[in-house]
């Protein structure tokens, strides 16, 4: 812990600011708080990866004299993307909201990016450092988070000035689960090495253990899957990662019509061991796919589920074991359709979906870049991340969008044990 702050008394005045607000600083501080934010404000997590991203590239601008740089392909996703948004802004329901939005995330987007530029321009050292710190404060946030879940929030109840016995819905704790169960997996991709081949296997019990305990469902079903790719791949990393992105692809390009054979699952006489709220959300999922054949190329518009009508569909009516009904009132779709997938078909069309499937091939090539192809974690991680997408959040919702960019930032901390290794092996060869 107290390599993660400096003594101010230690530093005189003169060297102040080029010691205190040195990246290495500023980064080892962010992913430290970031786990404990995501558990108890994970709203907070937009306002600070924007100031984290900007602040982090004008520092090592100051300190190198060094733009942020990226390659043609990305920038070309980035307009082509966007522009793409800001074009379907004319035909949604709501364009001038739309239009906030995506100025909102385009804003977001290039914040995400710098922070990702300045973790991969930060030393080996540096970067040991911020993993460190990542690690600590993933454990900190985790005890929280089981403290949160299982006594019933008592130091929100604190905090906010409540009653100890005070009803709290445990559900604001979600995406502090989803967080740290993703980024388990890249601290298992930075420490795993370390361990016998007994631990590496056993590692995904913690991660599962964790999120068993906390309230989300989703997030446990989706480290469980990560933790089925790990142990599948894991003697054949390399077979994994040209798999993964295919499989990502295509489910992302076939969602709508897997999205419309999905009535046998909500019907009355689907299967009562199915919960409600899956059977609501595949019904939410055969009347987003209807939406989507009628409209398949060009979409609804940016942001036109937040506002979509029924048209003349009544909203689910479950039918419990006891044949007692209880009927949803309001729109199908409230705000987004819980599956990103079904989300860009509806507002971007296939277009955006597109796009999106060439985002998540030109990601993977990042990791083939970065010499990550045989990283079993990576990829139980990009699952993980993956099946979040597809079950649980709106894909714009700003505090979920920048946890992209947070765990993409992890992925230059995962090259340190290969560049150490590197180093170590030109001093041998040197010797």
């Amino acid at each position: 812990m107290e390599k993660l702050f400096i003594d101010i008394s230690q530093v005189n005045s003169r060297s102040f600011c080029n010691v205190v607000f040195m990246n290495s600083h500023l980064l080892r501080l962010f992913f430290f708080v970031v786990p404990t934010i995501s558990v108890f404000s994970s709203n907070a997590l937009v306002p600070l990866v924007a100031v984290v991203g900007v602040l982090s590239a004008a520092i090592n601008y100051y300190e190198n004299r060094q733009l942020p740089k990226f390659s043609k392909l990305q920038l070309g996703l980035l307009v082509a993307f966007f522009g793409w948004i800001t074009i379907t802004t004319i035909w949604t329901i709501n364009p001038l909201n739309a239009l906030k939005l995506d100025l909102r995330l385009l804003a977001l987007t290039l914040c995400g990016l710098l922070l990702v530029s300045s973790v991969e321009a930060q030393s080996v050292e540096t970067r040991q450092m911020i993993a460190k710190a990542l690690f600590i404060g993933c454990v900190f946030g985790a005890g929280l988070l089981l403290i949160e879940s299982n006594f019933n929030a008592p130091i929100t109840k604190f905090v906010k000035g409540k009653p100890l016995d005070a009803a709290m819905n445990l559900s604001r704790f979600n995406r502090g689960a989803t967080f740290l169960g993703i980024s388990a997996w890249a601290l298992f991709a930075i420490y795993g090495q370390r361990l016998a081949l007994r631990g590496r296997l056993l590692l995904p019990v913690i991660p599962l253990t964790l999120l068993y305990f906390a309230p989300s469902e989703s997030s446990l079903f989706a480290v469980l899957l990560g933790t089925v790719w790990y142990l599948v791949f894991y003697g054949l990393p390399k077979t994994g990662f040209k798999v993964l992105p295919l499989l990502m692809i295509v489910a992302i390009l076939v969602m709508p019509l897997v999205a419309k054979v999905a009535a046998p699952l909500h019907g009355p006489e689907s299967s009562h061991s199915i919960p409600f709220s899956a059977k609501h959300r595949f019904f939410i999922w055969e009347f987003v796919g209807d939406q989507i054949i009628d409209n398949p190329v060009q979409g609804w518009g940016f942001d036109s589920a937040r506002d979509y009508p029924n048209k003349g569909v009544e909203n689910y009516v479950h039918v419990g074991a006891n044949g007692n009904e209880r009927e949803i009132g309001g729109r199908i779709i409230s705000l987004h359709p819980h599956n990103f997938s079904l989300q860009v078909w509806l507002e971007l069309g296939a277009v955006g979906a597109i796009l999106v499937s060439l985002i998540i091939w030109n990601f993977f090539g990042y990791l083939k870049k970065n010499k990550l192809t045989a990283d079993a974690a990576i990829q139980a991680m990009m699952v993980s991340t993956f099946i979040i997408a597809l079950l649980g959040y709106g894909v714009w919702q700003n505090r979920w969008y920048v946890m992209f960019f947070i765990f993409a930032a992890m992925i230059p901390l995962v090259r340190i044990e290969q560049e150490i290794h590197s180093e170590h092996k030109e001093a041998d060869d040197g010797n």
